[in-house]
């Protein structure tokens, strides 16, 4: 598992894999023999189908232009650039979901068909009512984001029958059940075949963590949670976080915003058997109220072989920039130490602020991804970038934890203990490196300590040997 096998999948990754729903061709034939149909009604229907959408999009930007640099970002655009008979075409030549051969695969690949198209539906409702100049954009953003996901169940990979097993069975949380059945994040493998099949930014980006901190993004990423939390019933201890992180981004009491996903819901519902889910049941009134803390199921287990690769990587490789130390860096502290979350937040001079850049572990977690802290109010944190040494908070320190770190990190992480360093490059503070384990029962431990102290440094080393381009 890991890069490998991630390589060896996303390599010669084809967007026809992912095959067309069989109603959806038949729907799309309907509306072509109106000749008189608008644009809109017409592309509505592609937008009910992430993968013609998919291969409708990645086609026409495929065309070549004199401008190649420019993008098509809707599907209207699209349309017009290839015409309705190739439209027609891709729908009618394009496998449908039948070629996946047994039910169980064909089920999960309509279901997750289905919340992608709600989280469609959430979100071009919020951009909608943010008044965005173009929320076809936005709400296209959210068909596609999970694109990780439906690939691995189109592509047959047996990690992801487990993957959705374990989901389906557990209320563990979607980050450690991806570490344990497939070793890998789907959204970096979305990204990454994102970025392979030519797709455009807003698409690619929505699916960075790092990107929380924007607007347009962060409604793409909480469009995709509030859909998985719909879809299973409205059960997850964080689902209240996230409703309250729209309602404030919406600028709405969280009474309204129920409101305007119960409409959202009541449209869906429509549809919902066509993806092999019963009509989903609206969101209560207990909805956005607090949820009681909840514990791992179980501990991420460190692996000493990709502790030893971060190190090799780190130590012996001549990095093309900084993202890549990071992401070598953050590897090892999320699988070498059997970290839960990691964080490289850097210095902003501009915000005044430290920022995450880098995150790992937290992909279904966009308000900790909005990870952002004002030097004025950063207390501990701000008290490393001057100091040379990384600390353990609230290792049997009750006054450190409640008088030195920050509340809103307390409130935004709920972990009760931490480590954190200071990254300097040639003696100046460049940001923070956090990590921590979820829950007490997965407490840090002085070997995991050492370890991480010792990553940050073999990252501050590489990079120095990048000279300038560290600071770029």
């Amino acid at each position: 598992m890991g890069e490998p096998w991630l390589a060896r999948l996303t390599t010669n990754a084809r967007p026809d894999e992912l095959p067309v729903l069989s109603q959806t061709a038949f729907a799309l034939a309907e509306v072509l023999r109106d000749e008189q149909a608008p644009l809109r009604r017409i592309t509505d229907v592609v937008m009910r189908d992430p993968a013609l959408a998919l291969h409708l999009l990645q086609r026409a930007n495929s065309v070549p232009r004199r401008h190649s640099s420019f993008e098509l970002s809707s599907l209207e655009e699209a349309a017009q650039m290839l015409g309705l008979q190739t439209l027609a075409r891709l729908a009618s030549e394009a496998p449908s979901e039948h070629s996946l051969a047994d039910g169980p695969r064909i089920q999960a690949y309509r279901q997750t068909g289905g919340r992608a198209v709600l989280s469609a539906l959430l979100a071009r409702d919020w951009a909608e009512l943010d008044r965005d100049r173009f929320p076809s954009e936005i709400s296209l953003a959210a068909l596609l984001n999970n694109l990780g996901e439906r690939y691995l169940i189109a592509h047959g990979d047996a990690r992801m029958g487990r993957y959705l097993d374990m989901a389906e069975r557990s209320s563990a949380f979607p980050h450690e059940v991806e570490y344990v059945t497939l070793g890998e994040s789907l959204e970096t493998i979305g990204y990454r075949l994102a970025r392979l099949w030519g797709l455009p930014l807003l698409i690619r980006e929505a699916m960075r963590a790092r990107n929380a901190q924007h607007p347009r993004t962060l409604c793409v990423m909480l469009a995709t949670q509030i859909a998985r939390y719909a879809c299973a019933g409205w059960h997850n201890p964080m689902q209240g976080k996230d409703l309250r992180l729209v309602a404030r981004l919406l600028d709405l009491d969280v009474a309204a915003l129920r409101d305007r996903i119960n409409r959202v819901l009541d449209d869906f519902n429509q549809s919902a058997p066509g993806y092999a889910l019963d009509p989903l049941a609206p969101l209560g009134m207990e909805a956005g109220e607090a949820a009681p803390a909840s514990e791992s199921l179980f501990c991420l287990a460190p692996r000493a072989d990709d502790h030893a690769r971060a190190e090799r990587d780190l130590r012996d490789r001549l990095h093309e920039d900084r993202e890549t130390v990071f992401a070598a860096l953050l590897r090892g502290l999320h699988r070498g130490l059997g970290l839960n979350r990691g964080v490289v937040a850097l210095q902003d001079s501009r915000r005044d602020a430290l920022v995450a850049e880098y995150l790992v572990g937290t992909d279904f977690e966009p308000g900790f991804n909005r990870f952002m802290l004002p030097m004025s109010e950063a207390g501990l944190f701000a008290a490393l970038l001057e100091q040379a040494e990384g600390i353990w908070a609230c290792d049997d320190n009750a006054s450190t934890c409640d008088c030195q770190v920050p509340q809103t990190v307390r409130e935004l992480t709920g972990a009760d203990s931490f480590f954190a360093c200071p990254l300097r490059v040639g003696g100046r503070p460049l940001g923070v490196v956090y990590a921590d384990r979820r829950g007490a029962a997965c407490g840090l431990d002085p070997r995991s300590f050492q370890r991480f102290l010792h990553l940050v440094r073999l990252a501050e080393l590489s990079l120095e040997r990048l000279g300038e381009k560290v600071l770029s």
